[in-house]
């Protein structure tokens, strides 16, 4: 759909291209322009760069280009829609047809209506904690040593043993069933679905808050052996496990080199506790891509310290695999004894803790490891199977990468180093499509390969430079007797260029940028490579006529070849007139486009 251009440039203003970019890749200053590796493909010398004045990228390798649309189009591997409304929900902006669609606009206030019921259920559970009815609550999180400060900043509460405690609490404050029920705070009666029990009863309560501040979500742990030990909400118009990540609201502002991340809500809470407050938990085992996008926001480096069992060192092999594709580097911090991060810090202290931090081990050396354990090497036929599968993995990396990793395979297989690197230099196995790496590296980076551009297409896009050069330039090149919008054989190029001119000749203040951000991100790479270079043409109307001539001229000489083979092949004698005809047509009018047209 076409956007209205006034909320368009609103959006863009809301959206800074470099602000936006920054939280996919480094970028660096150099030469008027932000560098940095491009996303969409393996780039080990930066060839992505940002023009902020202009709010336009580029990739001069893979010719990625175009305004902060196409970028979350790609990015995000979303339509031009959804990128739209990804950058809108950014910036906090409603969507044009919700300022009028009673539909979308009763979405909008039921979500409003949502957040402001999970910030009374929040402070109604808070209170509930340090009342007569949380004793229970407050004992349990003196045993696991929470002091009153970490139960506030942390903002935990108790939710009362009754059925309706709190259903009655927010009806009573204004909040109707509907609103309750989408927010998960309630549930309908399973016999009698007209009656209404509160979810969370009898529970030490955790609540969820994005990283804008806004209480999205609860998380419940009963205090007896019942199961499940955790309820946690489930999807709702305001939260979805899957982009979001526990204690992400306590890192806004904060100068990071990494993040901690762990399992379960204590184990943040305790962390933080010790001292070590750049922790986080996903909500769930699985990391996800939506909640490796959040933490680059904050963070490049992140280390793991999962629970031992086999469910947490499972969740941190697949969860290794979505940071790397991110282009982020994961460790893992190996506690001894199986213990969890809560039990460790408060047997043994942050000093202890931070040791092991700084014995971490890489994201590659712990798969490595787990892949030892698996294959077993107690045996010839176990530690065989571990060198052919760590070779598999080893040879999909970087070379500098695969060198650091040899001696340990070959140390733990038993097997020479040379065997080692010869086994990891055949191995062409291919890896599955369902592969975690390979699923993620779609999205981010290697779908797109570097490219060179034709020697017509350099001129075409020259040409388009010259032409957004000024609106003065732009038109007396369009009046040109050389000029005609069918010089682009590029679609992109010819669509742009014909609306271009015509809003010089409307007199309009033709606002480039925007027009970019109308085009989908195909047609928008070629577009935006010659604005890229815009610039750098000193004098745009004679550059413009050479190039114009050396189009015209090619195009020409392509039709005579051609005229030469018809004539030649021709069945018939007046066949081969018509065409000899047309040859010699064409050729003085050639020799006269020559001679008329020699720039001195």
């Amino acid at each position: 759909m076409a956007f209205p251009d006034a909320w368009l440039s609103e959006l863009l203003s809301k959206n800074d291209i470099a602000s936006v970019i920054s939280e996919y890749t480094e970028l660096r200053p150099k030469g008027g322009r932000l560098w940095g590796h491009c996303p969409f493909h393996t780039d080990k010398t930066p060839s992505f760069s940002v023009s902020p004045d202009k709010q336009l990228f580029h990739c001069f390798s893979c010719k990625a280009g175009g305004s902060v649309i196409q970028f979350i189009m790609q990015a995000e591997n979303l339509s031009y829609f959804d990128a739209v409304r990804h950058l809108a929900s950014r910036a906090n902006m409603d969507m044009p047809e919700e300022i009028n669609d009673r539909r979308l606009v009763e979405q909008k206030l039921l979500r409003e209506r949502i957040y402001e019921a999970n910030r009374e259920t929040a402070n109604f559970y808070y209170r509930s904690l340090f009342s007569e009815a949380g004793g229970g609550a407050r004992r349990y999180l003196e045993a696991r040593g929470v002091n009153a400060d970490t139960a506030k900043r942390f903002g935990l509460g108790y939710s009362p043993d009754g059925y309706d405690v709190l259903y009655k609490h927010l009806t009573e404050k204004g909040f109707s069933r509907d609103v309750l029920l989408s927010a998960g705070l309630v549930v309908k009666g399973r016999k009698d679905e007209t009656k209404t029990y509160d979810f969370f009863r009898g529970r030490l309560m955790f609540p969820v808050v994005s990283a804008s501040g806004k209480v999205i979500a609860f998380g419940g742990r009963t205090m007896a052996h019942e199961e499940p030990k955790y309820i946690n909400t489930g999807d709702t118009p305001v939260y979805n496990k899957r982009e979001n990540i526990y204690a992400i609201n306590l890192l806004k502002g904060k100068k990071l080199d990494d993040i901690i991340m762990v399992e379960g809500y204590m184990d943040v809470i305790s962390l933080h506790q010790a001292g070590v407050e750049n922790t986080v938990a996903s909500l769930g085992t699985a990391l996800t891509n939506q909640q490796a996008r959040l933490l680059k926001r904050y963070a490049s480096k992140i280390f793991y310290a999962y629970d031992g069992d086999d469910a947490g060192q499972n969740a941190m092999i697949r969860g290794i695999d979505i940071l790397r594709s991110a282009g982020m580097e994961p460790r893992v911090i190996v506690i001894p004894g199986g213990k969890d991060p809560d039990e460790y810090i408060k047997e043994f202290g942050r000093d202890e803790f931070m040791i092991l931090k700084d014995a971490s081990i890489t994201g590659i050396r712990f798969k490595l490891s787990r892949l030892a354990a698996k294959c077993g090497t107690d045996t010839a036929d176990g530690r065989q199977q571990f060198a052919i599968e760590a070779c598999s993995l080893i040879s999909k990396l970087e070379p500098v990468e695969r060198d650091r990793y040899i001696p340990y395979v070959s140390e733990t297989s038993g097997l020479s180093a040379a065997t080692i690197r010869e086994q990891c230099g055949l191995s062409q196995a291919t890896p599955s499509a369902n592969d975690p790496e390979v699923v993620s590296r779609k999205r981010y980076v290697g779908f797109k390969r570097p490219k060179r551009d034709s020697e017509r297409t350099v001129s075409e896009k020259r040409l388009l430079s010259c032409i957004m050069s000024s609106a003065a330039d732009g038109l007396a090149i369009a009046r040109s007797k050389l000029f005609s919008l069918m010089l682009f054989t590029s679609d992109s190029m010819r669509v742009f260029a014909a609306r271009l001119i015509s809003e010089y000749e409307s007199g309009k203040n033709a606002n480039i940028p925007l027009m970019l951000a109308g085009l989908d991100a195909e047609g928008s790479e070629d577009v935006s490579s010659a604005y890229a270079q815009a610039d750098s043409i000193s004098d745009p109307v004679p550059c413009a006529e050479d190039i114009m001539l050396k189009l015209t001229v090619n195009a020409l000489k392509d039709e005579l070849s051609e005229l030469s083979k018809r004539s030649a092949g021709a069945g018939s004698a007046d066949e081969k007139e018509r065409a000899l005809n047309e040859y010699k047509e064409k050729y003085a009018f050639l020799q006269n486009l020559l001679k008329t047209n020699v720039r001195k």
